[in-house]
């Protein structure tokens, strides 16, 4: 019967291998298909265990080095072998569902950045540098459209499109410049959170049970979160009164704790919806408009959040 397991093992791993160098091909012509990179992993790692999602992670990333070149290999390998190992270790161990996103999270920041530290010191390549520059010659093929439209047009409305670009082009360097940290943070939970909600919506379909996510309208952040915000924070203030310049750090640290507000708030907006009589239709128009909506709208829903951080304002804890 042993033998027949490893059989059995092998066999999957072994596909699920090819399932990985497919998933990493198309990455090519459609780059969302990298962020499920992880899934058949998880999936492979709760049937037959962590170590055979370990070799055919590895495996893959061996082949599409072979196939796709040394550089996307090592994209794979560093940035997203990790993540999926991670999630896969929360799965097997039956770990709460956002105990195993947090494990995730923290495997893709770390990955990130070392990716970026690579980069810098074997290609000389400046991440950062290379993604301004990158938005800038868009923002610039785009103006150049605009300016070569033909004769007759409105005039002061070309004009105007010119201002918006370049007004853009500003917005986005000081987001790429200056609040990366804060953007890497939140792309990890959302990558990490994606690929465990898909692996958790196919289990049924492979005979295996991974812990269904309570859902976002039951989400909420440990209250030792702002507790590590807040303390984080005052430290930089202290750094300041010695002349230590950490305005960065600051930045960062209000728009973390902006985003996570604002997360929790949506949550709460979510669970008092799905308590009331509103139809479905209707309730995903609203939250979709809120999720569209800018400025005091997002200010008021992060205050929301902070709130029911505070004094738990839907009771679920």
């Amino acid at each position: 019967m042993n033998r027949n397991f490893k059989t059995s093992s092998i066999t999957e791993s072994a596909m699920i291998t090819g399932i990985l160098v497919i998933l990493a091909y198309l990455s090519n012509f459609f780059s969302l298909v990298m962020f499920f990179y992880p899934t058949p992993a998880i999936i492979l790692a709760k049937r037959k265990g962590l170590k055979y999602a370990a070799l055919s992670l590895m495996a893959s990333d061996i082949l599409v080095s072979m196939l796709l070149g040394i550089q996307t290999g090592m994209i794979f390998l560093i940035l997203y072998t990790p993540l999926a190992i991670a999630l896969a270790y929360g799965v097997c161990k039956d770990e709460d569902a956002n105990k195993t996103i947090l494990y995730g999270s923290a495997a893709y920041m770390v990955s990130f950045v070392v990716l970026i530290l690579l980069m810098n010191a074997v290609m000389g390549v400046n991440f950062v540098q290379q993604m301004t520059e990158m938005y800038d010659e868009s923002i610039n093929i785009m103006k150049e459209m605009v300016s070569n439209m033909p004769a007759g047009t409105n005039t002061a409305g070309t004009e105007q499109m010119i201002k918006t670009f370049d007004d853009m082009g500003k917005t986005m360097n000081f987001i790429i410049t200056n609040v990366f940290p804060a953007i890497l943070v939140v792309a990890s939970v959302v990558t990490s959170y994606i690929n465990y909600l898909v692996a958790s919506k196919f289990a049924k379909r492979f005979s295996i049970s991974i812990r269904q996510h309570e859902g976002l309208s039951y989400f909420s952040f440990p209250r030792t979160f702002m507790a590590a915000m807040a303390a984080l924070l005052i430290l930089s203030f202290v750094l300041n009164l010695f002349n230590i310049n950490v305005s960065l750090i600051q930045v960062n640290l209000f728009m973390i704790v902006f985003a996570a507000m604002f997360f929790q708030g949506f949550a709460v907006l979510k669970f008092f919806l799905m308590r009331s009589s509103i139809n479905k239709t209707l309730r995903t128009i609203i939250l979709a408009m809120v999720l569209l909506m800018s400025g005091g709208f997002a200010q008021m829903l992060a205050i929301v959040g902070l709130v029911d951080l505070a004094i738990d304002l839907r009771k679920i804890k």
